[in-house]
């Protein structure tokens, strides 16, 4: 791949971390906040603590795996270099975000296969002839 489709592709993939990570957050902030509309409604006790505990489960989970995902996205976009190392522990942890985060945990993957096999791939004099 060449390295300026590369940057394209890590670009993309910044704006789509940070697009997924706020969506996340929101999402985390509303489940959290889901906890307290629901009591006033909900006046058996039992209830109350099952929706208290899921809600609080799924929105800590989406929130703190949204912080870390916009943080890779920024990293993307500004091409620093620890962001593909996040960005890839990311992409692994989204997988499990179905079916969305699969797709971006994938693409993630990909990306970060394609830069492995650039810096694998040998040099050859002829290509040195062309490049000079």
């Amino acid at each position: 791949m060449k390295e300026h489709i590369y940057k394209t592709h890590l670009k993309i993939l910044g704006a789509i971390f940070i697009a997924f990570g706020v969506i996340n957050l929101m999402a985390g902030i509303t489940f959290l906040a889901a906890v307290n509309i629901v009591n006033i409604f909900i006046d058996e006790a039992e209830v109350i603590q099952a929706v208290s505990i899921f809600s609080r489960l799924i929105g800590g989970i989406l929130v703190v795996s949204s912080v870390p995902g916009i943080i890779a996205g920024i990293g993307y976009i500004q091409e620093r270099n620890w962001s593909k190392n996040l960005g890839l522990v990311m992409g692994i942890i989204y997988l499990l975000f179905i079916p969305v985060g699969t797709i971006i945990g994938i693409y993630t993957i990909w990306l970060s296969s394609q830069a492995v096999i650039k810096e694998k791939q040998p040099v050859y004099a002829s290509d040195l002839v062309k490049q000079g």
